[in-house]
């Protein structure tokens, strides 16, 4: 999702200074407090792990505004993106395994594997698959496992037909689908599942007991934080609660549900370059490996490693990642030279994470004088203004007492994309509906006339604000064909192009 690629360069810079002693964390809880407040955060469960412990936890909030349980460090939250450094270290325990190489072509171990560029293709690397240098625009694609039916197999044919936007291995572009191929190559290459490999080489080993790798696990467990949104993200709707979303198809790149109190467990790990109760847990050459700059970004954001990036906060290095889904934002950040790491999961779309850990980090490597909240709220309000003149702008755009140039029935049909799949009009009654059929529990609802041939389409996600379609016609102006206008920096509507046979 946007959110953790936006976020961060809003408020780090310049928040540190440099602390020689350990920071007092009395005045710790009051802040955080203050700022789920701040930040309308339905819950937030917050950890530090210093020098391999859990050294300060707790929870504030709900697990669900509708009811009366409280977030506490045990509470499990969906990780999100934060999933893709564990499927970055399974990579790396298979080359530890000596199954894989670094340098090895996607296509030695899956012949299968294709991009719209042959060269490309054909040259992809283990390394490549994992630091977003493929040379896809962020974000290409994701409709195919955005509650689609799709099998991960089926999703990397289809994406084979997406065209590249860059030059490979010259800039970044932040790849889900890349992370979807390193799933299905843990598969192909040690004959386990990515669930059954993470579960069985990664959280069993740390003791990880209340970390998931699918959504059904989470029946046998208690005190779940549940997402919230707001319903097409207008900041004036209620925030609500919904189920969590099955995405099997994104398994990789997202798919884990964790705590503090496991993550601690995690991040120690990593604050001690590797090592887990003082023995190796991966290689020292992995975790280098894993750890290095292996496409860089200028500015604070030093560059992409594999399954983190790479910042750096007053001389010291800092692997970080965030994760996004509806309803969930969250972020993580280890200091390997302090031994440090920090740990922020809310169950809202608010961006109370990113300053929950700039103030840790603050504390320990600053001095302790940051106000990152301070410092946030004036800029989400901004882009909340923006938008909503945005909105306000298509409301005022819209041509009162315009008529379709067709009649409705005209309109039904199956159209295709040809990497997505079929889109389906029908109409009964003098009311038509679209259903986009890979994701239809999702992406179905009925259609409102807007103006002229444009139509607001009022489809079932709860976190996605409507969409507008524009019908296009031939000579004889029949119907061939829609697009899709539907706001979100998550997800490219736009590159559908839906014909008619």
């Amino acid at each position: 999702m946007r959110l953790p690629l936006i976020i961060p360069g809003l408020v780090l810079a310049g928040l540190l200074h440099g602390q020689a002693t350990a920071p007092a964390l009395d005045s710790l809880d009051r802040y955080l407090a203050d700022a789920v407040v701040q930040f309308d955060q339905p819950g937030l469960a917050v950890g530090i792990v210093k020098d391999g412990a859990l050294v300060w936890s707790k929870g504030y909030g709900k697990l669900d505004l509708a009811k009366p349980d409280p977030v506490t460090p045990q509470s499990i939250f969906h990780l999100a993106s934060i999933s893709k450094a564990f499927t970055a270290t399974a990579i790396g325990l298979l080359v530890d395994d000596g199954k894989l190489g670094w340098d090895d072509h996607v296509q030695q171990h899956m012949p299968e594997f294709a991009t719209a560029d042959p060269y490309v293709s054909a040259h992809m690397t283990v390394t490549d698959l994992l630091c977003h240098r493929a040379g896809y625009l962020t974000f290409d694609d994701d409709l195919l496992w955005y509650g689609t039916r799709y099998t991960q197999p089926e999703i990397m044919a289809r994406h084979a037909g997406m065209p590249l936007t860059y030059e490979f291995r010259t800039q970044f572009g932040y790849s889900n689908l890349m992370y979807i191929a390193a799933a299905q190559l843990i598969e192909r290459v040690s004959g386990k599942t990515w669930n059954a490999f993470i579960t069985e080489r990664i959280l069993q080993p740390l003791g990880m007991a209340r970390t998931t790798v699918d959504v059904p696990s989470l029946a046998r467990f208690t005190d779940v934080a549940l997402p919230h949104v707001r319903k097409g993200q207008d900041p004036a709707a209620p925030q609500k609660s919904m189920p969590y979303q099955d995405l099997p198809g994104a398994d990789g790149a997202t798919g884990i549900n964790s705590c503090v109190e496991d993550l601690a467990k995690w991040d120690a790990m990593w604050a001690d370059e590797g090592k887990a109760n003082g023995k190796p847990f991966i290689s020292p050459a992995t975790y280098r490996m894993l750890t290095a700059n292996h496409l860089p970004m200028g500015g604070r954001r030093e560059g992409a490693a594999l399954g983190w990036f790479i910042e750096d906060f007053n001389g010291n290095t800092v692997i970080t990642h965030s994760g996004g889904m509806p309803g969930f934002i969250l972020n993580h950040a280890v200091v390997p030279d302090k031994d440090l790491a920090v740990i922020a999961l809310g169950n809202g779309d608010s961006y109370a994470v990113f300053a929950v850990t700039n103030k840790v980090l603050d504390l320990y490597l600053g001095d302790g004088t940051a106000d990152p909240v301070g410092r946030m709220i004036p800029r989400i309000q901004e882009l909340e203004q923006e938008d909503a003149l945005r909105r306000a702008d298509r409301a005022k755009a819209r041509q009162a007492k315009t008529k379709p140039s067709v009649p409705l029935d005209s309109l039904a049909a199956t159209y295709t994309d040809k990497i997505y799949g079929d889109a389906r009009i029908a109409v009964q009654d003098g009311k038509a509906t679209l259903t986009l059929v890979p994701a239809a529990g999702l992406f179905s609802g009925p259609l409102s006339h807007w103006h002229h041939d444009t139509w607001q389409w009022h489809h079932n996600d709860p976190f996605l604000e409507p969409g507008y379609i524009t019908f296009s016609f031939d000579t004889d102006h029949r119907v061939t064909g829609f697009k899709i206008d539907l706001h979100s920096p998550d997800f490219h509507f736009h590159k559908l192009d839906f014909k008619r046979p």
